[in-house]
């Protein structure tokens, strides 16, 4: 009986001590998660980065355009968004104005580019104007920058 008892301690004493460990194994991955978790914003984003604007956008996209009419004759605006960098992909966004004779903007709107704009790479837009113009001219309206390198 008392051999009975005794192992059933041990058994009580070896449970505690399993469950103490396996305490402190989470405690230290909770604390490792903890301690890099201010460092995952920078796998995603350049260290640093600043939003893209109109104020800075020239230093890291170059963009052409050409002006043409669709199908059905209505204006369109089509070209390219190049990133020349090289900081990172980017999701931007255009100020795609309409101008008259003289160069004065006469209309404007706002154009999502559908794909990110690679690191040193280039992405294709298009749209139609609301406000028909006798040119166009397209700029970075904002954008943000995506992840580093690779698409």
């Amino acid at each position: 009986m008392c051999s009975a008892g005794a192992s059933a301690a041990a058994s009580s004493h070896a449970t505690r001590s399993d469950d103490r460990h396996e305490i402190e194994v989470v405690r230290r991955r909770a604390l490792f998660v903890l301690a890099l978790a201010p460092l995952l914003p920078g796998l995603t984003r350049p260290a640093g980065a600043q939003s893209i604007h109109p104020g800075n956008w020239q230093q890291y996209f170059r963009i052409e355009t050409v002006s043409g009419t669709d199908r059905r004759g209505r204006p369109q605006v089509s070209g390219y968004v190049y990133n020349v960098r090289g900081y990172a992909n980017a999701k931007v966004r255009l100020n795609v104005e309409s101008l008259d004779a003289g160069g004065n903007p006469v209309g404007s709107q706002i154009v999502y580019v559908d794909h990110e704009v690679p690191i040193f790479n280039r992405a294709y837009f298009e749209t139609t104007p609301r406000t028909p113009g006798a040119s166009y001219r397209a700029t970075i309206f904002s954008g943000d920058w995506t992840r580093l390198g690779g698409t």
